[in-house]
């Protein structure tokens, strides 16, 4: 309810912004820009890697004078999420195709995930220029991103060795694998998860230099700090390796972002980048 009424105080805050009927210049940009994302807070997912990624976009700023101006925009941002780590274990109790309880364990060398991220996003700002052919600005607001359908990602396991241990034998077995026990090799693993929409604070600043008397190239460099975690909604309760009694799929492979063990932790993103914008203006 708290993420809905957000929503809709954002978008009023937009439409209030559309319907303004001021007389002052006009000035359309389109945009390009590139991320360096990084997850952030003392509540991080562990494993989390830095990753890259890129937007395009077209914006609208409405002057009130020379030197301020409200903008909005709209852009496509594609980038991944990365977590990895050299080596990665676990132990879990479960039951056999007999019904005997034991430890199922495994450990691999490096693992790897990225999750393919897509989203449209909606900006809401306000910016200050010195005046001049060559301005200094500064750009600061708040930014809307909307996830586009369901994020995919891929997992790499390097080196997997499971087993399982009865300890009412005190044996533990390294076979057969159609059992789900052995050296399983290099495994790779696909699937799907639905990220939040998310909420970010942004602040930009560089340079906007006058070609001619309406067109503008801005140059600047940008921060996104998000204020939401883009987990998935779903409770978390996969588990990175999982024993299954089914001989046909023994094994199952749980997204970093669904684990059990992790469903404490946030994902919540700080993004540094580079942006080109190349502006029209017109009017007073």
């Amino acid at each position: 309810m708290k993420n809905k009424n957000s929503i809709s105080i954002f978008f009023s805050c937009l439409a209030a912004f559309l319907l303004g009927n001021a007389v002052q210049a006009q000035e359309w940009q389109i945009e390009g820009a590139g991320h360096l994302i990084q997850p952030y807070g003392d509540n991080k997912f562990p494993l989390s890697d830095h990753s890259e990624g890129f937007s395009v976009g077209v914006g609208y700023s409405h002057y009130l004078n020379p030197n301020w101006s409200i903008g909005m925009g709209v852009s496509y941002l594609r980038t991944e999420l990365n977590f990895s780590t050299p080596v990665l274990k676990g132990a879990s109790m479960e039951t056999d195709m007999e019904g005997d309880p034991f430890e199922f364990r495994y450990k691999t060398g490096y693992f790897e995930e990225s999750v393919r991220w897509q989203s449209i996003r909606i900006p809401l700002t306000v910016q200050y220029e010195t005046s001049g052919i060559v301005r200094w600005y500064l750009r600061t607001g708040v930014l809307y991103g909307l996830q586009l359908g369901n994020s995919t990602y891929r997992q790499q396991w390097n080196d997997l060795n499971t087993s399982g241990y009865y300890a009412q034998w005190d044996a533990e077995l390294h076979g057969p694998a159609y059992a789900g026990f052995g050296k399983m090799g290099n495994l790779r693993n696909e699937g799907s998860v639905k990220l939040r929409n998310t909420f970010s604070w942004i602040a930009e600043t560089g340079v906007k230099q006058q070609l001619r008397s309406n067109d503008n190239l801005y140059i600047g460099l940008f921060l996104e700090l998000g204020l939401n975690d883009m987990r998935p909604e779903t409770e978390a309760s996969a588990k990175a390796v999982q024993y299954t009694q089914d001989m046909r799929e023994p094994l199952r492979f749980g997204s970093v972002l669904n684990q059990a063990q992790y469903k404490d932790r946030t994902l919540e993103t700080l993004t540094l980048g580079f942006k080109v914008r190349y502006s029209f203006q017109f009017g007073k």
